[in-house]
């Protein structure tokens, strides 16, 4: 028996050096198990790959094991709990929502995945609210478009059941008289603790890019936020100093604005904004600089402090509101 490759899922990020991305694991549902299991299925992770293999005889190609099985579903579990912090999305997230990763309906050798769609997640059996009056068609599709429950109310009918289980994990769409109420992610198994989202393998797919002998390379790029850096410059009394000039200046020579007095605890602080929004990072590429001109109580001569500023971290997120948009602010307290 020979492992043949047949995808790879690439996680990437900006935020990362080399965008290389290693926080998350995949587990896979546990009807997704059966099929793994039942067709000598394996995920191995290197880095920020995932790699499937499957086991085939010599003269068996792996779209034709492949091209029985329906499609298959992942836990994404999230192992940085500062993830929300760095990535480009909206705070706080929406709660019982989780991320949902899939890959397009297309045969290319190299497919992006959205990284940026959450969904509702939900049993297999549940109520819906329906208008009352005149009956109204229910409708539920599953990711294929195909009708997996159909009913029509009855006059002055309040709500109506649907109970999908023997259809299993997957996406599903609410349809209400004719529109589309919700897409939600539908499973009767158990979600971890610590799950961020779902990842949705489309079969179809991968089995037409496999056909034409490529197995497709699936790449999840996250997008990093973008966030007014903030410096709050501590001096301490204890440094018996006078501070002439005190400012900070960008990568391109640009003044922060400031400085602002601001009581930090119980020390005053000098603090400066940055012109612009930067994206965040995990190490510093290129940094700002902290340039003092001072004297101390023993002398009036001059003096000139240079200090590189480190990137902020992204521990504290502070949220503002401003023209009805959420502004995002990262701080950094620096003690001279």
């Amino acid at each position: 028996m020979n492992l043949q490759h047949w995808f790879t899922l690439e996680m990437l990020h900006e935020y990362f050096d080399n965008n290389v991305c290693t926080v998350f694991k995949l587990i896979p549902m546990v009807s997704t198990q059966r099929v793994m299991k039942n067709y000598n299925i394996h995920i191995n992770k290197l880095k920020n790959q995932y790699l499937g293999y499957i086991g085939v005889s010599p003269s068996t190609n792996s779209w034709e094991e492949l091209q029985t099985i329906d499609d298959l579903y992942f836990q994404l579990i999230n192992t940085d709990q500062e993830f929300d912090n760095y990535t480009d999305l909206a705070l706080p997230k929406e709660e019982g929502t989780l991320l949902y990763l899939t890959n397009p309906l297309q045969d290319a050798n190299e497919q992006a995945i959205i990284t940026n769609r959450y969904l509702p997640v939900q049993s297999l059996f549940f109520q819906v609210k329906v208008p009352q009056g005149q009956p109204v068609s229910v409708v539920i599709k599953n990711s294929k478009g195909e009708d997996v429950f159909n009913q029509l109310t009855i006059e002055n009918q309040p709500s109506i059941s649907i109970n999908i289980n023997v259809f299993g994990t997957g996406v599903y769409e609410l349809w209400i008289a004719g529109k589309l109420s919700q897409t939600f992610i539908g499973t009767s198994e158990k979600i971890e603790d610590k799950c961020y989202g779902i990842l949705h393998l489309q079969m179809a797919s991968i089995l037409a890019a496999l056909k034409e002998n490529n197995p497709p390379l699936l790449k999840a790029n996250f997008i990093a936020r973008s966030t007014y850096w903030q410096y709050a410059v501590v001096v301490s009394q204890d440094k018996k100093i006078t501070i002439q000039d005190i400012s900070i200046e960008s990568v391109n020579d640009e003044q922060y604005s400031g400085p602002v007095k601001k009581t930090i605890g119980t020390e005053e602080a000098n603090l400066f904004t940055s012109p612009d929004i930067i994206k965040l990072h995990q190490r510093a590429r290129a940094s700002p600089l902290l340039k003092m001109l001072y004297k101390n109580d023993f002398s009036d001569t001059v003096m000139e402090l240079d200090i590189k500023m480190p990137v902020p971290k992204p521990s504290v997120i502070i949220t503002k509101k401003e023209n009805n948009e959420d502004v995002f602010y990262s701080q950094t307290i620096i003690h001279v």
